[in-house]
Protein backbone atom coordinates (compact mmCIF):
# COMPACT_ATOMS: atom_id res chain seq x y z
CA UNK A 1 0.00 0.00 0.00
CA UNK A 2 1.48 3.42 -0.94
CA UNK A 3 2.54 5.66 1.92
CA UNK A 4 1.15 9.19 2.09
CA UNK A 5 3.59 11.83 0.90
CA UNK A 6 4.95 14.00 3.71
CA UNK A 7 4.17 17.61 2.82
CA UNK A 8 5.77 20.63 4.47
CA UNK A 9 5.03 24.27 3.65
CA UNK A 10 7.58 26.95 4.54
CA UNK A 11 6.00 30.37 5.15
CA UNK A 12 7.86 33.60 5.66
CA UNK A 13 9.65 36.59 4.18
CA UNK A 14 12.86 36.81 2.13
CA UNK A 15 14.73 34.53 4.53
CA UNK A 16 12.39 31.82 3.28
CA UNK A 17 11.84 32.73 -0.37
CA UNK A 18 11.61 35.41 -3.04
CA UNK A 19 8.17 35.06 -4.64
CA UNK A 20 5.85 32.06 -4.18
CA UNK A 21 5.78 29.92 -7.30
CA UNK A 22 8.70 31.61 -9.07
CA UNK A 23 11.98 29.82 -9.78
CA UNK A 24 15.10 31.10 -8.02
CA UNK A 25 17.58 28.22 -8.19
CA UNK A 26 19.57 30.05 -10.85
CA UNK A 27 20.44 32.61 -8.15
CA UNK A 28 20.63 30.83 -4.79
CA UNK A 29 19.39 27.89 -2.73
CA UNK A 30 17.10 28.18 0.30
CA UNK A 31 16.64 26.05 3.41
CA UNK A 32 13.43 24.57 2.00
CA UNK A 33 15.43 23.06 -0.89
CA UNK A 34 17.99 21.57 1.49
CA UNK A 35 15.19 20.25 3.68
CA UNK A 36 13.62 18.61 0.62
CA UNK A 37 16.96 17.00 -0.27
CA UNK A 38 17.59 15.72 3.25
CA UNK A 39 14.12 14.24 3.68
CA UNK A 40 14.04 12.77 0.19
CA UNK A 41 17.37 11.08 0.89
CA UNK A 42 15.91 9.58 4.07
CA UNK A 43 12.43 8.70 2.82
CA UNK A 44 12.93 8.09 -0.88
CA UNK A 45 12.19 9.99 -4.06
CA UNK A 46 8.59 11.12 -4.37
CA UNK A 47 7.86 10.56 -0.67
CA UNK A 48 8.18 14.19 0.45
CA UNK A 49 7.27 17.64 -0.82
CA UNK A 50 8.70 20.79 0.77
CA UNK A 51 6.89 23.78 -0.68
CA UNK A 52 8.48 27.22 -0.44
CA UNK A 53 5.82 29.90 0.05
CA UNK A 54 8.12 32.64 1.33
CA UNK A 55 7.67 36.13 -0.11
CA UNK A 56 10.33 38.82 0.02
CA UNK A 57 9.20 41.87 1.94
CA UNK A 58 6.19 40.10 3.41
CA UNK A 59 4.82 40.72 6.88
CA UNK A 60 2.51 38.68 9.09
CA UNK A 61 -0.45 40.56 7.60
CA UNK A 62 0.54 39.34 4.15
CA UNK A 63 0.80 35.73 5.28
CA UNK A 64 -2.54 36.00 7.06
CA UNK A 65 -4.22 37.55 4.02
CA UNK A 66 -2.87 34.90 1.63
CA UNK A 67 -3.12 31.94 4.01
CA UNK A 68 -5.55 30.06 1.78
CA UNK A 69 -3.36 30.01 -1.31
CA UNK A 70 -0.04 29.76 0.49
CA UNK A 71 -0.91 27.15 3.10
CA UNK A 72 -4.35 25.54 3.06
CA UNK A 73 -4.41 24.74 -0.66
CA UNK A 74 -1.43 22.39 -0.20
CA UNK A 75 -3.02 20.37 2.66
CA UNK A 76 0.37 19.99 4.34
CA UNK A 77 1.27 17.92 7.37
CA UNK A 78 3.60 20.61 8.74
CA UNK A 79 4.00 24.38 8.42
CA UNK A 80 7.38 25.95 9.21
CA UNK A 81 6.86 29.67 9.84
CA UNK A 82 9.47 32.46 10.04
CA UNK A 83 7.77 35.85 9.83
CA UNK A 84 7.62 39.18 11.65
CA UNK A 85 10.78 41.16 10.86
CA UNK A 86 9.17 43.30 8.19
CA UNK A 87 6.32 44.25 10.52
CA UNK A 88 8.77 46.27 12.56
CA UNK A 89 10.70 47.68 9.60
CA UNK A 90 7.64 48.88 7.70
CA UNK A 91 5.09 49.74 10.37
CA UNK A 92 7.54 51.61 12.58
CA UNK A 93 8.77 53.48 9.51
CA UNK A 94 5.14 54.48 9.04
CA UNK A 95 4.96 55.92 12.54
CA UNK A 96 3.54 53.03 14.58
CA UNK A 97 5.05 52.43 18.00
CA UNK A 98 6.80 49.17 18.82
CA UNK A 99 3.97 48.32 21.22
CA UNK A 100 1.38 48.81 18.46
CA UNK A 101 3.40 46.76 15.99
CA UNK A 102 3.84 43.93 18.48
CA UNK A 103 0.11 43.83 19.26
CA UNK A 104 -0.83 43.66 15.57
CA UNK A 105 1.87 41.07 14.87
CA UNK A 106 0.68 38.90 17.74
CA UNK A 107 -2.91 39.01 16.50
CA UNK A 108 -1.82 38.00 12.99
CA UNK A 109 0.46 35.20 14.15
CA UNK A 110 -2.12 33.76 16.54
CA UNK A 111 -4.68 33.74 13.73
CA UNK A 112 -2.22 32.01 11.37
CA UNK A 113 -1.36 29.35 13.96
CA UNK A 114 -4.95 28.81 15.09
CA UNK A 115 -6.12 28.42 11.49
CA UNK A 116 -3.38 25.90 10.75
CA UNK A 117 -4.16 23.89 13.89
CA UNK A 118 -7.86 23.85 13.01
CA UNK A 119 -6.94 22.42 9.61
CA UNK A 120 -4.90 19.67 11.27
CA UNK A 121 -1.53 21.18 10.31
CA UNK A 122 1.32 20.96 12.82
CA UNK A 123 3.12 24.28 13.20
CA UNK A 124 6.77 24.97 13.98
CA UNK A 125 7.51 28.64 14.64
CA UNK A 126 11.06 29.88 14.06
CA UNK A 127 12.72 32.83 15.77
CA UNK A 128 15.17 34.98 13.83
CA UNK A 129 18.89 34.46 14.42
CA UNK A 130 20.92 37.43 15.57
CA UNK A 131 22.17 39.54 12.64
CA UNK A 132 25.91 39.20 12.25
CA UNK A 133 28.52 40.81 10.00
CA UNK A 134 32.05 42.11 10.29
CA UNK A 135 30.70 45.67 10.22
CA UNK A 136 27.87 45.64 12.77
CA UNK A 137 26.96 49.23 11.94
CA UNK A 138 25.34 48.01 8.73
CA UNK A 139 23.21 45.14 10.02
CA UNK A 140 19.43 45.11 10.20
CA UNK A 141 18.25 44.48 13.75
CA UNK A 142 14.47 44.80 13.39
CA UNK A 143 14.00 41.02 13.15
CA UNK A 144 15.04 40.61 16.78
CA UNK A 145 12.04 42.68 17.91
CA UNK A 146 9.67 39.97 16.69
CA UNK A 147 11.27 37.12 18.64
CA UNK A 148 9.59 37.73 22.04
CA UNK A 149 6.18 37.83 20.33
CA UNK A 150 6.91 34.59 18.47
CA UNK A 151 7.83 32.89 21.76
CA UNK A 152 4.68 34.24 23.42
CA UNK A 153 2.41 32.98 20.65
CA UNK A 154 4.10 29.60 20.81
CA UNK A 155 3.35 29.33 24.52
CA UNK A 156 -0.23 30.55 24.22
CA UNK A 157 -1.08 28.38 21.21
CA UNK A 158 0.82 25.33 22.44
CA UNK A 159 3.07 25.01 19.39
CA UNK A 160 6.85 24.48 19.38
CA UNK A 161 9.26 27.35 18.81
CA UNK A 162 12.79 26.96 17.46
CA UNK A 163 15.26 29.59 18.67
CA UNK A 164 17.88 29.87 15.92
CA UNK A 165 20.27 32.07 17.91
CA UNK A 166 22.19 29.24 19.64
CA UNK A 167 22.63 27.38 16.35
CA UNK A 168 24.13 30.43 14.63
CA UNK A 169 26.19 31.38 17.66
CA UNK A 170 27.80 27.93 17.56
CA UNK A 171 28.34 28.08 13.80
CA UNK A 172 30.02 31.48 14.09
CA UNK A 173 32.72 29.90 16.25
CA UNK A 174 34.00 27.82 13.34
CA UNK A 175 32.76 29.59 10.19
CA UNK A 176 33.31 33.04 8.77
CA UNK A 177 30.45 35.48 9.25
CA UNK A 178 30.34 36.05 5.49
CA UNK A 179 29.66 32.35 4.94
CA UNK A 180 26.63 32.57 7.23
CA UNK A 181 24.96 35.82 6.21
CA UNK A 182 25.21 38.79 3.88
CA UNK A 183 27.99 41.20 4.90
CA UNK A 184 25.69 44.03 3.78
CA UNK A 185 22.79 43.47 6.20
CA UNK A 186 23.89 40.52 8.36
CA UNK A 187 20.43 38.97 7.97
CA UNK A 188 19.92 37.37 4.57
CA UNK A 189 21.58 33.99 4.65
CA UNK A 190 24.49 32.83 2.56
CA UNK A 191 24.93 29.09 1.81
CA UNK A 192 26.58 28.36 5.15
CA UNK A 193 23.67 29.97 6.96
CA UNK A 194 21.11 28.04 4.93
CA UNK A 195 22.85 24.83 6.01
CA UNK A 196 22.78 25.87 9.68
CA UNK A 197 19.08 26.71 9.47
CA UNK A 198 18.27 23.45 7.70
CA UNK A 199 20.11 21.32 10.25
CA UNK A 200 18.34 23.13 13.08
CA UNK A 201 14.90 22.56 11.53
CA UNK A 202 15.62 18.87 10.88
CA UNK A 203 16.83 18.34 14.45
CA UNK A 204 13.73 20.03 15.85
CA UNK A 205 11.28 18.16 13.62
CA UNK A 206 12.98 14.87 14.46
CA UNK A 207 12.92 15.65 18.19
CA UNK A 208 9.19 16.31 17.88
CA UNK A 209 8.81 12.98 16.05
CA UNK A 210 7.16 14.82 13.16
CA UNK A 211 9.59 13.34 10.62
CA UNK A 212 10.79 9.72 10.59
CA UNK A 213 14.50 10.46 10.51
CA UNK A 214 17.03 10.72 13.34
CA UNK A 215 18.28 14.09 14.54
CA UNK A 216 21.44 15.23 12.74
Amino acid sequence: MPTKKLTIVCLGDSLTGLTPGESYLDKYIKFSDLLQLALETALGSGRVAVINQGAAGDSSAGVRHHIGERLFRWHPDIAVVLIGANNYAKDQAGGASETEVSAAFKEDLKDIVAGAKKAGIRVLLLQYPDPRAENMEKVWTHGNKSNPVIAEVGREEGVPVLDLKPEFDAAAQTQSLASLASPVDGVHLNPGGELVLTRAVIKKLAALAWIPVPAV
